[in-house]
């Protein structure tokens, strides 16, 4: 009788533990997404002659930086900005570098 009981409660406990571990919601993503963008265009305009023309876009953690920037470090600066925002979702440089 005791095991039955042990055994109950263990599945009452998995049952009552599996939705903290379900998913995300599309909005709990999408809310993701913009926090990840607003963080990283906070940073670019701390440095707003370097970042003036970057547009930053996120879509189910896959960051996009699209636009010019005048020389290749400011490109270099900006990928690296995006990556230490991007809890761990791809970054795509679009960013083409044309001299101001």
């Amino acid at each position: 009788m005791a095991r039955v009981s042990r055994r109950s409660v263990l599945v009452l406990g998995l049952a009552l533990l599996s939705p903290g571990c379900a998913s995300k919601s599309s909005a709990e993503r999408a809310g993701i997404d913009q926090e990840i963008a607003r963080n990283i265009l906070w940073r670019f305009h701390k440095d707003p002659t370097r970042f003036n023309d970057v547009r930053v876009a996120c879509e189910d953690r896959v960051v996009t930086l699209e636009g010019r920037v005048s020389d290749a470090r400011s490109a270099s600066d900006a990928l690296q900005i995006a990556l230490s925002e991007a809890r761990g979702g791809r970054v795509e440089s679009r960013l083409e570098v044309r001299p101001r």
